[in-house]
């Protein structure tokens, strides 16, 4: 049977449990030693335990972490393997940081501040949550509260760490030929955690050296001989399944319903476009209509000028006592618009 082991009843059972807490002590050991020594969790004492009877009481309640504190040292983590990619998600983890240093501080107990110890957020994440180009080589995440002048720590009680599977492995695939290269036992822990596991195949020789990883295909052939767990497991690929088939066809309508918006708009934009080319036409043969009128008036205007220019000429030579044969000759006007010009003042008065 193949294993997602990052299903939840899978994931939950795994880790959770606090009958086999080995798997989990290395797994969290192994990401709090990855870059820097640490503090390492010895016996921990899980906080919310798998519970076989009713491991999902509620199945829209998404992934489910694991929490546990350290029985010597009571240090705190929280450890939770996300598969969806949600852009609120830092948000999240550093609410949940937040509750783990907050719930030491027991309100039956006299805790004082000085009592709080430091807390730790493992964040595995199938899908890559860093997409800046700038992020694309670094698949492991470590964030803490530091000064931002010297980027020393504050009191260094506050960890959170993504650790990003599907960017770990695009980074081993990139190893010399195609071949995957496990350097560190982190990125076996990624390699192991992201690829489905068949318990009826070996497992890969690159990860028999971890024991801790070793010792999480050996339960695997528990879990897939349990009818309960096998049932479990298969409810809840399922209910996944339909979770995944119903968002693809909402993502399927909204990207239809964007694409018929798309077009309405671009519609909308080429008839504005026209309208607005009638209008700026419109106008332009108004203001050319205008202007013929403006000239048609400045020309009226100008031959009522000449007229009475004329008028005035020929009435002036006439009252000298000269006779209209000169007038036409002396202001070079014929003499049927000389005669015409004084009928029509004539008549005027």
């Amino acid at each position: 049977m193949e294993i997602k082991l990052y299903n939840d009843i899978a994931f939950k059972w795994i880790f959770g449990r606090q009958s086999r807490t080995a798997p989990l002590l290395d797994l969290i050991n192994t990401v709090l030693s990855h870059e820097e020594e640490s503090a390492l969790f010895s016996d921990v004492l899980v906080l919310n335990p798998y519970d076989a009877s009713e491991p999902f009481k509620n199945e829209k309640q998404g992934i489910l972490d694991i929490r546990a504190k350290d029985k010597y040292t009571d240090q705190w983590f929280d450890l939770e393997m996300q598969v969806k990619y949600s852009e609120v998600y830092p948000q999240r983890s550093k609410y949940y940081l937040a509750g783990l240093y907050r719930d030491q501080l027991e309100k039956d107990k006299k805790v004082n501040y000085c009592d709080l110890n430091p807390v730790y957020g493992i964040h595995l994440l199938l899908e890559n949550l860093f997409r800046e180009e700038s992020d694309k080589d670094f698949w492991f995440n470590h964030y803490t509260m530091l000064n931002t002048r010297s980027h020393v720590p504050l009191t260094g009680h506050w960890h959170l760490y993504y650790i990003e599977l599907q960017k770990c492995l695009e980074k081993l695939s990139r190893g010399e030929k195609g071949r995957k290269i496990l350097e560190t036992p982190l990125e076996q822990w990624a390699y192991f955690l992201a690829n489905p596991q068949d318990n009826e195949k070996p497992l890969d020789p690159a990860l028999k050296e971890n024991q801790g990883i070793v010792e999480v295909y050996d339960m695997l052939q528990t879990f897939t001989k349990e009818d309960h767990l096998r049932e479990q497991y298969r409810l809840r690929e399922e209910f996944l399944r339909t979770e995944r088939t119903e968002a693809l066809e909402y993502q399927r309508m909204t990207e239809k319903y964007q694409s018929v918006l798309k077009d309405k708009k671009a519609v909308q934009k080429q008839w504005e476009i026209e309208r607005r080319a009638k209008e700026a036409a419109l106008k332009a043969k108004e203001a050319a209509f205008k202007e013929r009128e403006q000239e048609k008036k400045a020309k009226e205007s100008a031959v009522k000028q000449m007229e009475k220019f004329k008028y005035n000429s020929i009435l002036k030579l006439k009252q000298q006592g000269i006779s209209l044969e000169n007038i036409s000759d002396i202001l070079s006007i014929p003499m049927e618009e000389v005669q015409s010009l004084l009928n029509e003042k004539l008549q005027s008065r």
